[in-house]
């Protein structure tokens, strides 16, 4: 495996695994009717797109194709961290995001926060992300439980 910056021809494979992997994996925790929302929660492609060129994304990938990415942006706010439903608990995960959190603090991002789903909380726990608050979010119309949690970097 292999672990890179995001090029321009990661968005569409991103935008695909970030559709199937919480169709997949987050059905567990949330409802059909919330997950057919997330997953088509970006609108319009150029958005995605842009929203991965705005941050600093790392992607993950074997021969077969992308298989996770993680994305940051300048205020250490980890926006985006998904992994192929086929590549869970590979340890992908924890590689994408220890690459990330090396970035923030090279550029002295001294607090990482995200906003965790009740899928990725035990993930960010294991990680030492501590739990700032519980939240509803609205997206679309539907509420999500997730969490708030930050993480103070060495």
């Amino acid at each position: 495996m292999i672990v890179r910056d995001f090029l321009r021809q990661d968005a569409l494979p991103a935008l695909r695994l970030f559709k199937e992997t919480i169709r997949q994996v987050n059905l567990g925790d949330y409802s059909e009717g919330q997950v057919e929302v997330w997953s088509n929660s970006f609108g319009r492609f150029e958005e995605w797109e842009g929203r991965l060129e705005r941050h600093r994304t790392i992607v993950a990938e074997d021969e077969g194709g992308l298989t996770g990415f993680v994305s940051l942006d300048r205020e250490g706010v980890v926006d985006l961290l998904y992994v192929h439903k086929d590549y869970q608990r590979r340890g992908i995960a924890s590689r994408l995001l220890d690459r990330a959190e090396r970035y923030a603090a090279s550029i002295n991002i001294h607090e990482l926060y995200t906003e965790a789903s009740l899928t990725a909380r035990p993930f960010f726990e294991k990680h030492g992300y501590k739990i700032v608050r519980k939240q509803t979010k609205q997206v679309k119309g539907v509420d999500f439980i997730n969490f708030i949690m930050c993480k103070k970097l060495k």
